[in-house]
C-alpha cells in the first residue's frame, strides 16, 4: 500500500513537471522573440528620421507622440520604447478598471521595470501572457522596416520618375508615360486569318 502512494506521488509530481515545462519554455521563448524584436528595432532602423519613429509608434498604440518621446527621454532604446508601448497596450486590454489609460499603464510597467523585472515577469505579474505582446512589437518592427526601406530605396526616385512622365512631351503625344527615357515600341501588326 505505502509503493502505490509513492509512486502515485511521484508520478503525479512527474505529470505536473513534464506540463510545466513547454509553458516556462513558451514564456522564455517569447521573452527571447522580443529581445530580438528590440535588437532589431534598434539596429534595423536607424535610418529612420527620428521623428518618423515617434509618429509610426504613437499613431500604432495610439499615443500623444510626446509620450513616445517622453519614454525616449529616460534614456530607452527605440526596441524598449516600443516594447514598452506594447506591454502597457496589452494591460489596458486585459485589465481596463485598474488601468484604463496608457499612461496608468506606462506608469505601472514602468515601475516593474525600475524593480529590474524582465518583460515575462512583468507580463506574469499583471496577469496576461507575452505572446499578444511579441505580435505587437513585431508589426511595430515591420512598419519601422517599412519606412527605412521606403527612405533608403530610390522611391523618391520613383516619384521623380513618375513626375517626369506627367510632364514628357512624348506623354501628352502618346498619352502614356515616358518610361526610363526608350522610344516607344511600334505597334504589333493585325494578325491575319489564314484560309483553309
Amino acid at each position: 500500500m505505502q509503493g502505490n502512494i509513492t509512486t502515485a506521488l511521484l508520478g503525479s509530481l512527474f505529470l505536473i513537471m513534464a506540463l510545466g515545462v513547454p509553458v516556462w519554455a513558451r514564456a522564455n521563448s517569447d521573452e527571447t522573440q522580443l529581445e530580438t524584436i528590440k535588437q532589431e528595432i534598434d539596429h534595423g532602423t536607424s535610418s529612420t528620421a527620428s521623428s518618423d519613429k515617434v509618429k509610426s509608434l504613437s499613431s500604432q498604440f495610439n499615443v500623444d507622440p510626446s509620450v513616445v518621446e517622453g519614454l525616449r527621454a529616460q534614456k530607452q532604446g527605440w526596441g524598449e520604447t516600443t516594447i514598452e508601448l506594447a506591454m502597457a497596450q496589452r494591460l489596458t486590454q486585459t485589465d481596463a478598471k485598474t488601468y484604463p489609460t496608457m499612461t496608468d499603464a506606462l506608469n505601472k510597467i514602468e515601475s516593474l521595470r525600475s524593480q529590474k523585472m524582465g518583460w515575462g515577469k512583468i507580463a506574469n505579474s499583471l496577469g496576461f501572457k507575452l505572446g499578444p505582446v511579441v505580435s505587437a512589437a513585431s508589426h511595430s518592427r515591420n512598419e519601422l522596416k517599412k519606412e527605412s526601406r521606403a527612405e533608403k530605396s530610390p522611391g523618391s526616385l520613383k516619384s521623380e520618375k513618375s513626375e517626369k512622365a506627367v510632364s514628357s512631351p512624348k506623354a501628352d503625344k502618346i498619352g502614356g508615360p515616358d518610361i526610363d527615357g526608350r522610344p516607344e515600341r511600334a505597334a504589333r501588326p493585325e494578325r491575319v486569318e489564314r484560309a483553309h
